[in-house]
């Protein structure tokens, strides 16, 4: 076994070799002290070195934070999904008549959404690395009830693509945002199961979203058209939850109302393990460099893909599915109940998994999406006259959702640096929104009801997605193994610089960071 030698943080600077490490060396020393480079909560974890705390109150600190962090994320995408799934509940109360969808329009008004998600991104990799995030994720609520509030005004195909594309690029910060802010509070071990309990808002939404569509579906006595009153009401929710977000949403550990001091050096030491800091600010072009060198990169645009294009199916289609089954519009709205629950059993059932076998994600990804793949099929094959077994086999695509937080959470315990972690969860979401702008085309509109071509390719991508995870688990492990051999060969003796955890170095510049699979 090497020797460790430790080194004081500011006895060194960036850009001498200390180390070698996968992919690149450790650097310490020459141009700038790495101390004025760091993670912003270096100066914090100096202030206060040598501070100890038990497991009790690491238990106790948790728990705090899981009250007031995760109820925020939850019920953040409750409404995301609310506001962004809206006009699937609305095509069957007149949206397509009143506007004069014709053809592909609404496939197209689908995909508007992600074209202004994919136009955010290249802002919000720079938004998210200057901006509080907690301010950040609050403005972005409010921008996006606002739009919603404008949508009910459109009056042809020009102007829902408009409003959709708004939407879009507002709430396209949305989700990196949370998967950064996972990443600033939670272990390694502990942010598949917080991930995917807080993607459950999106299960709930769809039970939610059936319930208000069955209530407001009635509203047909008004001026204002059925379909208009969604906008209207769920922007007024988006309204309300906005401002809930900028009372109670924190930027940081370092700033949280909710702790004490002590606690707030908890919160901060716990995450040293991480080795992935709490933020920093400044932009670092290496780092950048970096990222489109890892091949964990691409995998992370490609991934994305390959879950949402059969999801977006659903997601655009579900309530037009239904109802091509046979029934009627308000009993359509109900039938997407189930579908949100299987999703959401599925987000838990994943999250308490990866919870107690820590390497479990990847296997997780495949167990989770096979039902997925096995549904789709059925309700393709099976006879038209079969509606229960196409209904049901239609629900239990909902549990491959899961597959999507748990990639977001492997990005999250497996990419380190600050600015290159910006790079790779950007490339993330990139993957996310073009799956999305893909998916609705496969769903062709003269073939409703039965989406021939929608469901061969959720068929497909569903098997894409089930497999893919396999070798991303392999490449993993010997990115471990590789780490463990260099380490073990590293002449005798492995530098650790104090503090390192927090100096916001990359993984591949730590070597004594391991990845999670």
């Amino acid at each position: 076994m090497a020797e460790t030698k430790q080194i004081d943080t500011k006895d060194v600077a960036v850009g001498q070799t200390s180390a070698q490490s996968d992919g690149g060396s450790f650097q310490i020393g020459e141009v700038h002290e790495v101390h004025n480079h760091a993670d912003v909560a270096l100066d914090f974890i100096e202030k206060h070195e040598g501070f100890t705390f038990t497991p009790e109150e690491d238990q106790a600190v948790l728990r705090k934070i899981d009250l007031h962090i995760l109820p925020l994320m939850f019920f953040s995408y409750v409404f995301q999904f609310l506001d962004k799934s809206v006009m699937a509940q609305t095509t069957i109360y007149g949206l397509m008549e009143d506007v004069h969808l014709v053809g592909q329009q609404y496939s197209w008004c689908g995909s508007a959404f992600y074209l202004g998600y994919l136009a955010f991104q290249p802002f919000g990799g720079l938004l998210l690395n200057k901006v509080p995030l907690g301010t950040f994720v609050s403005c972005s609520a409010f921008a996006w009830a606002i739009v919603l509030f404008c949508t009910p005004g459109a009056q042809s195909f020009s102007g829902l693509f408009a409003a959709r594309f708004f939407l879009g690029f507002v709430e396209g910060g949305i989700s990196p945002a949370y998967v950064l802010i996972t990443g600033m509070w939670y272990k390694k071990d502990e942010m598949p199961q917080r991930t995917t309990f807080w993607f459950c808002g999106n299960g709930l939404a769809i039970v939610i979203q059936a319930l208000l569509a069955y209530g407001i579906g009635h509203i047909n006595k008004t001026s204002v058209s059925t379909w208009r009153w969604f906008f209207i009401i769920y922007g007024l929710m988006g309204l309300v939850w906005a401002t809930i977000l900028y009372v109670f949403m924190p930027d940081s550990p370092l700033k949280a109302r909710f702790l004490s001091e002590n606690e707030k050096i908890i919160a901060v030491e716990r995450l040293r393990d991480n080795r992935t800091g709490v933020g920093n600010k400044e932009f670092k072009p290496y780092q950048l460099v970096e990222a489109l060198k890892d091949p964990f990169t691409y995998y992370s645009f490609l991934y994305p893909i390959s879950c949402v294009v059969p999801n977006s199916g659903v997601s655009f289609f579900g309530a037009l599915i239904i109802k091509g089954m046979g029934f009627t519009n308000f009993v359509s709205s109900l039938l997407l109940i189930p579908l949100g629950a299987f999703e959401c059993i599925s987000l838990l059932s994943a999250g308490y998994v990866t919870r107690k076998w820590p390497n479990m994600r990847c296997f997780m990804q495949l167990a989770t999406t096979l039902p997925g793949f096995f549904g789709s099929a059925l309700v393709y094959y099976l006879p038209t006259s079969n509606k229960s077994g196409r209904l049901v086999a239609f629900a239990i695509t909902g549990c491959a959702n899961a597959s999507l937080p748990l990639q977001f959470a492997l990005m999250s315990s497996n990419i380190a640096g600050h600015t290159k972690r910006q790079t790779v969860n950007a490339a993330m979401f990139l993957g996310y929104a073009t799956g999305f702008i893909i998916g609705p085309q496969f769903f062709i509109t003269s073939e409703a009801p039965g989406y021939a071509t929608g469901f061969k390719a959720m068929i497909v991508t569903f098997g894409t997605t089930s497999f893919l995870p396999l070798g991303l688990w392999m490449y993993l492990a010997w990115l471990n193994r590789r780490k463990e051999a260099e380490t073990s060969s590293s002449a005798g003796e492995v530098v650790y610089v104090r503090n390192e955890e927090f100096l916001d170095l990359t993984d591949r510049e730590q070597p004594h960071f391991r990845y999670s699979k």
